[in-house]
């Protein structure tokens, strides 16, 4: 198993509830996935097995828009 590391622009994440829900959405299609989310930039990191289209997804699935990973 791989790990990647990927970094999303997510532009309406604006407060620790919105990291809580971006963080438990990226947990439940990769548990041991590693997220670190910055209010100030918008950015969330992650590095974990999955590939950027499901990150992505799980991200939006929780209500947030997300840009192409950088």
């Amino acid at each position: 198993m791989t790990t990647s590391s990927l970094q999303f622009t997510v532009p309406d994440m604006d407060c620790g509830g919105c990291v809580r829900s971006i963080t438990d959405a990226i947990h439940k299609v990769d548990p041991v996935a590693k997220v670190e989310a910055d209010l100030g930039t918008k950015l969330v990191k992650i590095g974990g097995a999955a590939d950027a289209a499901t990150y992505a997804n799980a991200i939006e699935g929780a209500g947030f828009d997300v840009e192409n990973p950088a």
